[in-house]
């Protein structure tokens, strides 16, 4: 079981360490933070015959969904259905109803493995529970099989010039640039838009801000492209122990 930033590292080996016989390992999870799609395929591809799995959980409701290996190339970017140990998942829209297949919402679920709530902290356990349904802040979606898909973290959000952006969309397009290392994008404020979409890029192999907005220009539409780039070092990435990263401090830092 590894964290995206792992196999990050593992996938940007130099060429002459993907000689060694890795054909032993049969089974690989991803889990703790979502993968990109262009990760997952470029993980079968380097452990050829792995059966690759990924975990969708937190803390406080364990794991929540699990994407199995025969369904990684029909749902890439899914991340699978209700695990054992979640009895529902639903997903509720802004107008507090269950949300329709194909609707952005935030994912509540439900099951024995949830815990009672954050110790003395009562308006925290309020706010992250509907009845006996717990949300741990994450935008989701459902299709038409019944396999969910994180859209987001509802705190990330952008709202640019009165259009919503979901970080993790633009992510997925910077992060497939064969110069870019990892990607986070955020939003800063500003005096036209309200907010703009801001990339904070690690790279790999020199790039600079035009060349990467370009690139950007037929795989987004307009208003999602970043209005900037930031380049950082690798050490500079916000993260969590467990890899996640950390947009609010990044906003914190560029504000």
């Amino acid at each position: 079981s590894l964290i995206p930033t792992h196999y990050n590292l593992i996938l940007n080996v130099p060429p002459e360490a993907r000689k060694y016989d890795v054909s032993s390992i049969k089974k690989l999870l991803c889990s703790s933070a979502p993968a990109r799609k262009s990760m997952k395929l470029a993980i079968m591809e380097c452990f050829p015959g792995v059966e690759l799995y990924e975990g969708y959980g937190s803390t406080e409701a364990g794991i929540v969904t699990v994407l199995k290996p025969e369904d990684q190339l029909r749902k890439l970017g899914s991340i699978g259905y209700e695990s054992t140990g979640t009895d529902f998942i639903k997903i509720i829209n802004a107008e507090g109803k269950e949300a329709g297949v194909g609707e952005v919402g935030e994912l509540y679920s439900r099951g024995p493995m949830l815990f009672d709530g954050y110790y003395k902290l009562p308006e925290k356990t309020a706010a992250s529970f509907r009845g006996e349904w717990f949300s741990a802040g994450d935008m989701a979606k459902k299709d038409e099989d019944g396999f969910y898909q994180i859209v987001d973290r509802k705190d990330n959000m952008i709202i640019t010039g009165g259009e919503h952006v979901y970080p993790s969309e633009v992510e997925e397009v910077i992060g497939c640039h064969p110069c870019v290392f990892d990607t986070a994008v955020i939003s800063l404020s500003d005096d036209k838009w309200g907010e703009k979409v801001v990339a904070v890029v690690i790279t790999k192999e020199d790039i600079d801000e035009k060349a990467l907005i370009d690139y950007c220009k037929d795989k987004l539409a307009s208003f999602k492209r970043p209005k900037q780039i930031l380049f950082i070092q690798p050490d500079e990435m916000p993260r969590t122990p467990t890899g996640k990263i950390l947009h609010r401090i990044l906003r914190e830092r560029y504000s």
